[in-house]
């Protein structure tokens, strides 16, 4: 064998540093863990699966042990987190409910503001309750004030209420009774209102027809004074002619919804006739 090629074994001294070729030698290679924990187990007569199992539960201690501080402060923090979490339940869970009971509360007063509001709609509706049939154009408009007049005086109780004691569910649900029950009464208002208005347009529509009507009736009145009363008085018969103009203008163009207007010209053409026939020649 050359000196340069690779040995097959490489040197191995025996215990007494010898390197002799006789005799028997003893090799001395370095214990892992398991064959000093596996010899330790024979001198106390365990198994070799024994020996195992002691191995892997000296590692597994070997962790804890190594990492009992980092641990420890994992179990607190959980612990400190599992009751953080726990009073933050526990104080949503109250916010909930006060909240619950202050929207209750509120839609109480709500209530109670909508039911005055429903009071004082009825009583400002006095005055066109007092108005017949024979006074508007629709006679229908009058029953419809009088029957919404009466759905608003009708007086209903409410099965709810709000109660610091009770549940969150309860709250709820009364403050959802509640609620509908404010509804109904701005329902019953605004009928009201409206069926209010409909009888005041209905009779002003009536008012503004007889205001025209008798605007025509009073100048054909007076075409029949300026026709035939005798009069030395040139003003008054010209008075009377410019009064009659405006009327017939008035009467037959003008589409204006205040009935006001058509009786002051009414009114203006009546002392234009009266007038002409103070100043009247005896026949």
């Amino acid at each position: 064998m050359a000196e340069n090629e690779f040995r097959e074994w490489p040197e191995v001294r025996t215990p007494n540093g010898t390197h002799g070729a006789s005799g028997s030698r003893t090799y001395d290679f370095p214990l892992t863990d398991e064959d000093r924990l596996a010899g330790e187990g024979v001198s106390r007569g365990l198994s070799i699966g024994s020996i195992e199992g002691t191995v892997e539960e000296a590692a597994q201690r070997g962790f804890v042990y190594r990492h009992r501080r980092e641990l420890v402060g994992i179990v607190a923090v959980v612990a400190v987190v599992a009751v953080v979490t726990s009073v933050a339940w526990g104080f949503r869970q109250h916010v909930d409910s006060q909240e619950v009971l202050s929207s209750c509360q509120q839609s109480v007063s709500i209530y109670q503001a909508n039911t005055e509001r429903l009071k004082k709609t009825v009583d400002g509706a006095a005055d066109d309750l007092q108005i017949a049939e024979s006074q508007v154009q629709d006679p229908k408009t009058v029953t419809a004030l009088h029957a919404a007049v009466d759905a608003g005086n009708d007086k209903t109780k409410i099965d709810a209420s709000c109660d610091a004691s009770a549940s969150v569910e309860d709250n709820q649900s009364s403050d959802e009774k509640i609620t509908e029950a404010t509804r109904r009464l701005g329902d019953k208002v605004e009928a009201i209102l409206s069926a209010k208005a409909a009888v005041e347009r209905s009779k002003n529509a009536r008012d503004v027809s007889v205001a025209k009507a008798d605007l025509v009736n009073k100048v054909n009145e007076g075409q029949s004074v300026l026709g035939t009363v005798k009069s030395n008085d040139l003003n008054a018969r010209q008075n009377l002619s410019a009064a009659l103009n405006d009327s017939q203008q008035m009467a037959i163009m003008s589409s204006s919804a205040d009935p006001n207007e058509y009786l002051k010209q009414t009114s203006k053409l009546q002392n234009a006739i009266d007038k002409l026939n103070a100043t009247a020649i005896a026949q």
